[in-house]
C-alpha cells in the first residue's frame, strides 16, 4: 500500500519535468530568473546555513532547510510560467475560482449550516473549506481579493460583471467562515489600501450611487453574518482577553520568543526551530501543548536566524515593495493601465499579506511565494517596455 501524497504534489513533479525539459532544450535560463531578489535571496539563504549548522537543534533545522529551498523551488518555478497575459487575465481568475469554490463551500456550511464536506473545526464554528486550515483560508481571501475587485472595476459586460461579484463574495464569504480575527483586521486594511489607490475613481456625481451601495453592505452584513461572528472579533478589544486561552498562547509565544532571541541574538537557534524552542519552555507545559510555530513570520526569524536573519528578510520585503512601486511608476508613464491596474492589486495583496505576517508564519504560504514572484515579474515587463517607449529601463 502506498502512502497518500497530496495532489499538488503530483502536480509539482509534472510542471517540474517540463521545466526541466525545457531548460535542457533551450539551454538558457528564463529571462525572469534575472532579476533583483537574487542577491537577497542568496544573502538570506547563506544566512540560514551559518545559523542551521551553529543550531542547538540540528535535526529540526537542517528540516527547516528543506523547506527552504521548497520555497526558493517555487519562487523560481512561478518565474517560468509567469507572463502578462498571464497577471492580467488568467491568474485573477484562477485565484477567483481557486478561492471562490472554498469559500462558497465553507459559507454554504457556516450561513447555511449545508455540509458538503467535513471541513470545520472540531467543535467550533470556524469553516475554511478544503484548504488546510481556517487561518490559511483567510490568507488565500486577504491574497484574491484586491485582483478580484481589480477585475470587477474594469469588467466591460454586464456578464463578467456578475462573474467577478459572485468571486468577490466567495471570497468574502470564506473569510468570514474562518472567523480569523488577523484576516478581520487584514481586511479592512485592505479595504482602506483600495479606497485609497483608487481615490481619483470617487467622482462627486458618483457619492449618492456609493453611499447606497455601501449602505446595502451593511444591511446585508447585519442579516447574513451571524452574532458569533462579530462576538470573536470583538475579543480584540475586551477588557478581559485574558480569558482568551488563544491570545494568551499568543503572548506567551510572544514571551518565549524573546527570551530565546536574547540567548541567540545573532543568528539565532536554526531555520524554522521555533517549534522546537517552545516545546521545551515552560509555557508549552502550561498550555499542555507540544511543538507550535509561532504565529509570526518575524518573530520566527527572529528566533530561527537572530537579527542578522531578521535585517535580511526586512531588506527582501523592502526590495519586493520597491520594484512593485517601481513597476507602478514604469506603467504609469508608458500608460499602460491594464497592467498600472493589476500591479497595484497585486502591490495591495502583498501590503496586507506582511501585514499578516505580524499574525502568522507565512514564508511558505504558497499564496506569499506567488507574490514575491509577482514582483520581478511585473518590474522586469515594466522595464522592458518603458525601454522600448523611451529609450531607457528604470
Amino acid at each position: 500500500m502506498t502512502p497518500f501524497i497530496p495532489v499538488d504534489w503530483y502536480l509539482a513533479l509534472i510542471t517540474s519535468a517540463i521545466v526541466f525539459i525545457y531548460l535542457i532544450v533551450s539551454k538558457k535560463l528564463p529571462p525572469f530568473f534575472y532579476n533583483n531578489l537574487n542577491k537577497w535571496l542568496f544573502l538570506f539563504l547563506l544566512v540560514n546555513v551559518l545559523a542551521t549548522f551553529l543550531s542547538p537543534f540540528q535535526e529540526e533545522a537542517f528540516s527547516g532547510m528543506i523547506v527552504l529551498f521548497q520555497i526558493y523551488f517555487f519562487i523560481y518555478l512561478n518565474l517560468v510560467f509567469l507572463t502578462e497575459n498571464g497577471l492580467k487575465n488568467i491568474l485573477p481568475l484562477v485565484l477567483g475560482i481557486s478561492v471562490g469554490f472554498n469559500g462558497l463551500i465553507a459559507g454554504l456550511e457556516y450561513f447555511m449550516g449545508i455540509q458538503i464536506f467535513m471541513v470545520g473545526e472540531p467543535g467550533g464554528g470556524r469553516v475554511y473549506g478544503l484548504t488546510s486550515g481556517a487561518n490559511n483560508m483567510a490568507v488565500w481571501s486577504i491574497m484574491a481579493i484586491p485582483p478580484l475587485i481589480y477585475k470587477l472595476m474594469t469588467a466591460s459586460s454586464p456578464g463578467q460583471f456578475l462573474g467577478w461579484l459572485s468571486l468577490n463574495i466567495f471570497a468574502i464569504m470564506g473569510l468570514i467562515s474562518s472567523e480569523s480575527r488577523a484576516g478581520f483586521l487584514v481586511f479592512l486594511i485592505m479595504l482602506m489600501l483600495i479606497v485609497y489607490m483608487n481615490r481619483h475613481l470617487f467622482q462627486p456625481r458618483f457619492l449618492g450611487l456609493v453611499i447606497s451601495g455601501i449602505s446595502l453592505c451593511f444591511l446585508m452584513v447585519a442579516v447574513a453574518i451571524p452574532d458569533e461572528y462579530f462576538e470573536r472579533q470583538k475579543t480584540l478589544l475586551a477588557e478581559d482577553q485574558y480569558q482568551d486561552t488563544a491570545l494568551q498562547r499568543r503572548q506567551a509565544y510572544i514571551r518565549v520568543g524573546l527570551a530565546s532571541f536574547f540567548e541567540h541574538p545573532v543568528l539565532g537557534t536554526g531555520t524554522f526551530t521555533f517549534p522546537q524552542v517552545w516545546v521545551n519552555s515552560i509555557e508549552s507545559r502550561f498550555f499542555k501543548m507540544t511543538e507550535r510555530g509561532a504565529h509570526n513570520t518575524y518573530l520566527d526569524i527572529m528566533v530561527g536566524l537572530g537579527v542578522v536573519g531578521l535585517l535580511v528578510l526586512l531588506g527582501l520585503f523592502f526590495r519586493i515593495f520597491k520594484d512593485f512601486m517601481n513597476a507602478l511608476s514604469n506603467f504609469e508613464m508608458i500608460g499602460d493601465e491594464p497592467m498600472h491596474g493589476i500591479t497595484q492589486a497585486y502591490l495591495v495583496s502583498f501590503v496586507c499579506l506582511v501585514v499578516y505576517c505580524l499574525f502568522k508564519t507565512m514564508l511558505d504560504n504558497k499564496m506569499f511565494i506567488l507574490l514575491i514572484s509577482i514582483s520581478q515579474v511585473v518590474y522586469i515587463l515594466s522595464s522592458e517596455k518603458k525601454e522600448q517607449v523611451h529609450g531607457y529601463a528604470g
